[in-house]
């Protein structure tokens, strides 16, 4: 297939990148122009790279019908980090970019949009189904709804499939810094000990490889249309994985709990029912936590500056 992959240069676009060439699927990526995005250097020559500011409408317009895709998967986001979730920026420089690329991608005759959700749109409550009512407690979860509405409008409008994913917790070799795994593993191969929460909440993570081959799976299906969760479908207990990665890193660190507060909006158990995205597509996790977390620092070990 041609896809139109925007957010090519981050985390979990690369990966997507990487498995989508080595599948055979041809490739644009638009990449912010003087943006050196070292996590594109594999792949030079293997996919077709586009300097642009996804800002700039009639440039992307352009670049969609110049390539003429057969999906596009809409990956990039403007204020991911925690820092931002509730700057307005959310707004002025996410909506008006996806609005722009499904109608650009209408336009062109793609046949199907592949947004990349968050389980930030369900809030903190416990029942993060597909088919309950968002609650978002931020700006940036409040964000990716109105993105969720807004394009599948315009993609129906325009006779395309649409699917939107709600990413859980990810991670994974050369993650970003500033979240609590790379940070964890970071610290302790420095033989520093970090300061956390108590642990008690339980997440969901999944590993990139499986986060990216479920992004995939739903572009390639015909049939898959509609907001599916794209999560590992476990709970991990915080604790557990911080004392795992410890005995990975550092064994014998000790460790103390609690000397960070939890957030207003924390939310203490985060798990994704995924059987819907399985049934529809096929797709299924395949890389347990404590297989993931072992090649993950051993690749941060390797890659120590």
């Amino acid at each position: 297939m041609r896809f139109f992959l925007t957010g090519a240069s981050g985390f979990v676009g690369a990966e997507v990148l990487r498995l989508a060439v080595e599948a055979g699927h041809e490739v644009v990526a638009p990449v912010r122009p003087g943006s050196a995005a070292p996590r594109l250097a594999p792949f030079a020559g293997r996919f077709s790279r586009v300097d642009l500011d996804l800002r700039d409408t009639r440039g992307l317009a352009q670049a969609v019908a110049s390539h003429r895709p057969e999906a596009v998967l809409h990956l990039a986001w403007a204020g991911v980090a925690n820092a931002a979730r509730f700057d307005r920026t959310q707004i002025a420089d996410n909506l008006d970019v996806a609005c722009a690329l499904v109608e650009a991608a209408g336009a062109a005759g793609a046949g199907a949009f592949i947004g990349l959700g968050s389980q930030g749109e369900y809030g903190a409550g416990s029942g993060m189904r597909e088919d309950v009512l968002p609650e978002p407690t931020s700006l940036y979860g409040a964000a990716k709804v109105s993105a969720l509405f807004l394009t599948r409008q315009l993609a129906a409008q325009a006779g395309m499939r649409h699917a939107w994913l709600r990413l859980f917790s990810t991670y994974g070799p050369g993650d970003n810094d500033g979240w609590l795994i790379p940070m964890l593993i970071t610290e302790m191969l420095a033989d520093r000990r970090p300061r956390t929460t108590l642990g008690t909440q339980s997440w969901d993570w999944m590993h990139v490889e499986d986060v990216a081959r479920g992004i995939l799976a739903a572009a390639t299906t015909p049939t898959a249309a509609g907001v599916f969760n794209l999560g590992s479908g476990r709970a991990v207990r915080v604790r557990d994985v911080v004392e795992r990665i410890r005995d990975l890193a550092a064994p014998g660190m000790e460790l103390v709990f609690g000397e960070v507060p939890f957030r207003p909006d924390q939310v203490m158990h985060m798990q994704a029912d995924i059987s819907r995205l399985t049934a529809a597509t096929g797709w299924a996790p395949r890389i347990p936590i404590e297989e993931g977390l072992e090649g993950t620092v051993a690749w941060y070990r390797r890659h120590r500056t």
